[in-house]
């Protein structure tokens, strides 16, 4: 069974995002869809916390990427910060470190 959770808290214009669980093909677009919708109320800095990610596909590496694009299109940002080791293994696999903060 997927277990996926989005925490969203928003001061202002900067959102804090805490991902929990899995995200992959069938639980990444529910974060497209929340940082579009962010993006859309005027938010402009995001604080994306994958201490807590369990599991990562490519799906969900396509998502974090798809909505870093969308972040910088607006002229926003967009960290990943404090990768589990599940997400430092899979964007270590693909050549993207430098998208992640290191953990705290």
């Amino acid at each position: 069974m997927n277990y996926a959770k989005i925490e969203v808290a928003r001061q202002r214009r900067t959102v804090d995002v805490v991902l929990t669980g899995e995200f992959d093909l069938n639980t990444a677009s529910m974060l497209v869809r929340d940082i579009e919708q962010r993006l859309e109320e005027g938010a402009r800095v995001f604080r994306i916390d994958l201490r807590n990610v369990s599991f990562l596909d490519s799906a969900g590496v396509k998502a974090l990427l798809c909505c870093l694009r969308s972040v910088r299109v607006r002229g926003g940002r967009l960290l990943l910060t404090r990768p589990s080791s599940p997400v430092r293994k899979v964007f270590a696999a693909l050549g993207f470190e430098c998208f992640l903060l290191p953990a705290a």
